[in-house]
């Protein structure tokens, strides 16, 4: 009788080598791999961070949006929502340093394409009197509050005559 032992037929290693191809072929093709073709993000939309502050007179926004221009925002107001619009450009033949060009750049993660945020204001803020700065690569934008909004001091008067007066008797 023959017999046939399972280390005869299945070979351990091969499997391993096999695993060990695939974990190869994947990580080549990651975008981390410097090895590839150039990968230049164009045209692809991204989102700025965005911070929203209020005090008791205003509520700020301020929207992370580093190398553009005041010129490439478009801010517009429609029934309490604020919507902020721009685009960020791979500008071609930009010139890096030490002679470097754009069209040999291997890897970028600055995102660059358009870009749309909108914000839904509260009722307590005044429309009428919006505000937008842009600053080394900030775009602020600040509303006042209404006056009905704004907090308000109530004096209290000092009443220790009345209480003298009422204790002595």
């Amino acid at each position: 009788m023959l017999r046939t032992y399972w280390y005869d037929t299945v070979d351990p290693l091969r499997e391993l080598t096999s695993l060990q191809q695939w974990m190869d072929q994947t990580l080549q093709a990651t975008p981390n791999s410097f090895a590839q073709t150039p990968q230049v993000a164009t045209n692809t939309a991204f989102v700025p961070r965005a911070d929203v502050f209020e005090t008791d007179d205003q509520v700020a926004l301020k929207i992370e949006v580093p190398g553009l221009s005041e010129k490439d925002f478009e801010i517009t107001l429609k029934e309490r929502v604020l919507t902020v619009r721009g685009e960020r450009k791979l500008e071609n033949g930009f010139k890096l340093e030490n002679g470097f060009k754009q069209e040999k750049l291997t890897w970028t993660e600055r995102p660059y394409g358009t870009f749309m945020r909108t914000f839904n204001l509260p009722q307590t803020v005044d429309v009428n009197t919006i505000n937008a700065t842009y600053t080394n690569g900030i775009l602020q934008i600040v509303f006042a509050k209404h006056e009905a909004a704004k907090p308000k001091q109530i004096p209290v008067n000092f009443a220790q005559k009345e209480l003298t007066a009422s204790a002595s008797a």
